[in-house]
């Protein structure tokens, strides 16, 4: 079944029908005739049409009733004999029949007239009722075989092929009314006077305008069957099937042209182009509804008018909204190549809702490169992370809200460099005591879990940096490239700004961010409003930080955002939504990962980082228990440069660890001391459990002020480790024969510590430097 068929009796000349007819294989007619229901029914608009119920039968073929009236289907009505030699005869003569059609007529009605004895006048007034009736009959004959041939509707008003039907008869009625006039004439004049003569030579000439049409359709016949004949059959077969829309592009632009390329929307005088569909994410296929994603380019209508990565506050929210979804449903940015060409991605069903786990040190580090795969886009590629450049080391800086993501990504940067093959070694100093990182902070070659530690860490890198400068340049090697004798040494301070308000902290990291690249030190910063008040108010740390690379995680409020992206980047990170939307594999669970990389290998789309677990001990060891790690070393010169500093940092964290944080760290200036020196003369020891006190002996008047009393009090009572009780020192005063007011005893206290002469271990017990074996705090002090 088909709509269309070669004729062999025309030629065979292709016919197209108005519906589908039964062929052969040689896609000719069949023997079977349409039989039709023969029940008449109305239609809107007026009239009736005949019931479309019909089947296709052959010659004996049993009869069948039509379902809907029951009535037996009855074949198309044979034309007459008569009646079909006069449509052949038109067929084949119609044409050269109607260029004589004009004259003959005349000729005739002005022999009738004659024969008649009309006078002309009366001839000519019939001219008018013959065109009436003419259009009338024309109109009405046109109507009803254009009906029978299916191009229009019975009762049908209005329409292209009703106005031609119209043009059509006007032009019969046009004709009938000449041929009236140049009758009249015709009898009015004697062709054997000039009048006649005259009209018969206009008659003539109104003729031979008339066949000029008729003669280039004749020429153009001619021409057209000079040609040789085409197998219809074999360009029929070889003609593509034409598709059908499909209703999502359909959507898709239509949409983008109502609501956002319109006149006033965000991004007027922009259509789409290039429309791709996606995958759809996998995860819970047949559980799930899946709406498809696509892709598409956004150009100008006038080429070149508008440049894509122009700042459009408003776009994503606009372009999620014309679309249904939300914005981590949303993808656009600038083509790289081409800013005068976007690129558009809407996925109702992200495949980013799918969390990765990380594949391992093996498939995401390539050391050749120094760069490392963190994570994927929406589009499918990698996001990589630069540890260094031919210029030198690539500084981080890393900022996102609580929950967003910022830890992981750090966790699965340490394990990286921890299988680096001796090309990275990590220092890490995080205030919450590496509670984010779990077993990483053992594998690390240097943790540093308070503000001192932190601060001696600082310094052991400084001294670093100075000793590989000089190296360097007795080598006379102009650029650092990292090697197993000196490593990229990559120092990682979490929850910056905690502690670097602290001038000495402040100062040790504008000297590493500014000098440290080139000798391949490698600071990453981690906090959650990368503005420089957060950065110790040093605008200087953040410049510098922003020349490697930047992470920017979600975003609360919009003072975050803007402090953690360049002024001429169109995203947004506080757009990046909390949770997953509804048509993806994961509707409503957290969407932490999600993050833009700016800077080095950066782009202007959101991407994801991979999962590395809650066990982080499974990446550190083999199947069999055996450690997998290969993390850059710590060289003999470097250990000797940074003496105490390096070598007696685990010893040092295993002390701290025993003795508990330092309150000294807990506020700036050493506040949180004497919040806590006030609250203990509150909490001191009952009087009965104290120790008997010696009557006090007379003051001996040397005048000595109270915190050389005290001191000397601490030094008398500790014990061989240097360590000594509140509750001692106030007794050994008592014995002292001090008699000092518990306010002047606490504040001598006080202001001892905030000189570094005692140390507050913590709360009611101190440390006196130099007395008995050499502790924590005289390393740290040499140190220094």
């Amino acid at each position: 079944m088909q709509n269309w068929h070669i004729d062999p009796q025309d030629g065979d000349r292709r016919k197209r029908m108005p519906y589908d007819v039964p062929v052969d294989g040689d896609n000719q007619r069949t023997d079977h005739l349409r039989h039709q229901c023969p029940r008449m029914r109305n239609v809107n608009g007026g009239g009736k049409e005949r019931c479309g119920e019909y089947e296709w039968l052959l010659p004996g073929d049993p009869a069948v009733h039509c379902r809907a009236h029951g009535e037996q289907l009855v074949p198309p009505k044979q034309p007459n004999r008569m009646g079909a030699v006069l449509r052949e005869t038109r067929r084949m003569y119609g044409d050269t029949a109607k260029t004589l059609a004009l004259p003959a007529a005349a000729l005739g009605a002005e022999t009738l007239a004659g024969l008649a004895g009309v006078p002309a006048f009366e001839l000519g007034l019939a001219a008018l009722p013959a065109a009436g009736l003419t259009y009338h009959l024309t109109k009405r004959n046109l109507t009803r075989d254009a009906i029978k041939d299916n191009r229009i509707e019975k009762g049908q008003r209005t329409g292209r092929r009703i106005r031609k039907i119209r043009r059509d008869a006007r032009r019969a009625a046009a004709v009938a009314a000449e041929t009236g006039l140049w009758a009249a004439a015709l009898t009015a004049t004697d062709l054997n006077t000039w009048a006649g003569r005259i009209v018969a030579a206009a008659g003539v000439v109104r003729w031979a305008v008339g066949v000029k049409p008729w003669w280039s359709k004749c020429e153009q016949r001619r021409m057209i069957s000079d040609l040789p004949k085409v197998d219809a059959t074999a360009v029929a077969e070889a003609a593509p099937p034409v598709e059908a829309p499909d209703p999502v592009r359909t959507r898709a632009v239509t949409t983008w042209a109502m609501l956002i390329g319109c006149n006033g929307g965000p991004l007027a005088g922009t259509e789409l182009v290039d429309y791709e569909q996606l995958p759809a994410c996998d995860v819970g296929a047949t559980i799930r509804t899946r709406l498809p994603n696509w892709k598409a380019k956004v150009v100008a209508k006038v080429d070149g008018s508008i440049n894509m990565r122009e700042q459009r506050p408003n776009l994503l929210g606009r372009i999620a909204a014309a679309y249904k979804c939300t914005y981590a449903d949303v993808s656009f940015s600038a083509d790289p190549s081409d800013l005068s060409v976007g690129l558009l991605r809407v996925q109702p069903d992200n495949p980013l809702a799918e969390t990765k786990l990380w594949p391992g040190a093996k498939v995401a580090n390539d050391w050749k490169n120094g760069r490392s795969r963190v994570g994927r886009y929406d589009d499918g590629t990698d996001i990589i992370y630069q540890w260094w450049t031919k210029q030198g080391a690539a500084h981080d800086l890393i900022s996102g809200c609580t929950g967003s993501g910022k830890s992981e990504v750090v966790a699965q940067l340490l394990l990286a460099s921890l299988h680096s093959n001796g090309l990275v070694l990590d220092w890490v100093g995080d205030p919450q005591g590496g509670q984010s990182y779990g077993s990483l902070k053992k594998a690390v070659d240097w943790f540093a879990r308070d503000k001192t530690e932190i601060t001696l860490m600082l310094l052991a890198a400084l001294k670093e940096m100075y000793r590989r400068n000089d190296e360097l340049s007795a080598k006379d090697i102009k650029t650092w490239r990292p090697s197993k004798d000196m490593p990229l040494l990559v120092i990682t301070l979490d929850e910056v700004q905690s502690f670097i308000d602290d001038p000495t902290i402040l100062e040790m990291v504008e000297k590493l961010v500014g000098m440290g690249r080139k000798c391949g030190i490698k600071m990453r910063l981690i906090t959650q409003i990368p503005a420089a008040y957060n950065l110790g108010g040093s605008t200087y740390i953040k410049e510098q930080l922003k020349a490697g690379q930047t992470i920017i995680f979600r975003a609360m409020t919009d003072v975050a955002g803007r402090s953690a992206v360049d002024g001429d980047c169109p995203i947004d990170p506080t757009e990046l939504p909390d949770v997953w939307g509804k048509h993806t594999c994961a509707a409503g669970e957290t969407t932490a990962g999600l993050m833009y990389m700016q800077g080095i290998n950066g782009r202007d789309v959101y991407g994801r980082a991979d999962y590395t677990g809650d066990d982080m001990a499974v990446w550190l060891v083999d199947a069999n228990g055996e450690s997998t790690l290969t993390p850059g070393v710590f060289g003999k010169e470097a250990q000797q440069e940074s003496g105490p500093l390096w070598g007696d940092r685990k010893e040092r964290a295993r002390l701290l660890l025993a003795a508990g944080r330092s309150d000294a760290d807990l506020l700036a200036g050493g506040k949180a001391l004497e919040l806590l020196e006030a609250a203990a003369v509150t909490q001191a020891t009952p009087a009965h459990l104290r120790p008997p006190q010696q009557p006090a002996p007379p003051m001996n008047g040397n005048g000595r002020v109270s915190r050389d009393v005290v001191l000397d009090a601490a030094r008398d009572a500790a014990d061989g480790r240097g360590l000594v009780t509140k509750d001692a020192l106030i007794a050994q005063l008592g014995s002292m024969g001090e008699q000092m007011a518990p306010g002047t005893r606490d504040k001598a206290l006080t202001d001892l510590v905030a000189d570094g002469k005692l140390r507050r271990v913590k709360n009611g017990l101190y440390e006196v430097p130099g007395k008995g074996a050499q502790s924590l705090f005289d390393t740290a002090e040499a140190a220094q």
